[in-house]
């Protein structure tokens, strides 16, 4: 009984592909450069990169590639999902020690009242949070992600389970919940909102997250840009609380993207105030499509912290600088 239901519902599947909306997607980033973990932390020359390498750290971009899919299951509800691989380096390894599909891995339902999905997926922060860094929170030279004060910090989750609202009057909203669980002692229920307006040339978002365990911290974030089309700029401040406890410390963000012809220009600053980081971050960007998907990048970044010695690790250097030229494909 049990081996005909499953055949059943195989038979199902295969029947109704045809209406589904499938499709294979990927982005391919090629560059040369060296990135501020390779430089600081690692103390690795410059070298040709695929955008998986070193932990996805090099680049501008992370190479992937995915399966994502929609389809109509009837009175305006759509089932979504979407696989998406872990960074695929210059060796050709997917995500190596990892899990395969490390960067998204969930599925859910779609209609007039939103979206709901539950698995693993960009947190709530991430995605209320990723259009106010202009340049795509770069892996290799991001001033706001290296200095800890990026609004967008904290990353995926799995196990995620998160409502999007439909734009309300410009305004979504965005609410996240990942249990407890089975996480082991001192884990917590995570829960985050996030709080988006967009209207005309102004942009502004908050975003919420509390902590995971008892050894973190809780993080919150606000941001906002004003495109005044000559130039677009931002404002950003984020609080990951104290290092000392577990956080990420806490400062300002700022940046602007100016468009010049076919080409974008732009720089991010940051600055992360702990008393046990005291951070410092600049990244200078430029990038432009040439092609059809495909875009050529130059980037190059400095990151310094102001202590005797590096916070993260000793024996490391106290500050350094990456940078990365490049070309980008998505398909």
């Amino acid at each position: 009984m049990k081996k005909t239901a499953i055949t059943a519902a195989i038979l199902l599947a295969s029947a109704g592909a045809a209406q589904a909306q499938l499709s294979i997607y990927g982005l391919i980033d090629a560059s040369y450069g060296k990135s501020l973990l390779s430089d600081v932390f690692l103390k690795e020359k410059a070298d040709f990169h695929s955008g998986g390498d070193n932990g996805s750290s090099e680049g501008n971009s992370t190479t992937r590639v995915g399966i994502k899919g929609a389809v109509d299951v009837g009175t305006g509800i759509k089932a979504n999902f979407r696989f998406e691989t872990g960074g695929i380096t210059s060796d050709g390894e997917v995500n190596p020690d990892g899990a395969f599909f490390n960067r998204q891995a969930w599925f859910g339902f779609s209609g007039g009242f939103g979206e709901v999905r539950l698995g693993r997926q960009d947190s709530v922060s991430f995605q209320t949070m990723i259009d106010y860094d202009f340049n795509g929170a770069s892996n290799g030279v991001s001033a706001l992600g290296y200095t800890g004060v990026g609004p967008w910090l904290p990353g995926r989750q799995s196990r995620s389970l998160q409502y999007i609202s439909p734009s309300m009057g410009g305004v979504t909203a965005q609410l996240g919940i990942v249990p407890k669980g089975n996480r082991g002692a001192g884990a917590k229920s995570v829960f985050s909102g996030g709080l988006k307006y967009a209207s005309g040339p102004l942009s502004a978002a908050v975003s919420v997250q509390t902590k995971d365990s008892s050894t973190t911290e809780n993080f919150m974030s606000v941001a906002g840009s004003y495109d005044f089309k000559v130039a677009k700029v931002m404002l950003g401040y984020a609080d990951g609380g104290d290092f000392k406890k577990g956080g990420s410390g806490g400062g300002i963000s700022a940046g602007f993207v100016a468009p010049i012809g076919s080409v974008n220009v732009g720089m991010l600053v940051a600055q992360n105030s702990d008393d046990d980081l005291k951070l410092r971050g600049v990244e200078f960007f430029v990038n432009s499509e040439i092609f059809k998907n495909t875009y050529a990048y130059a980037e190059a970044g400095n990151w310094k912290t102001s202590l005797a010695a590096n916070p993260y690790l000793a024996g490391a250097k106290r500050s350094g600088s990456g940078y990365a030229v490049g070309v980008i494909f998505a398909f």
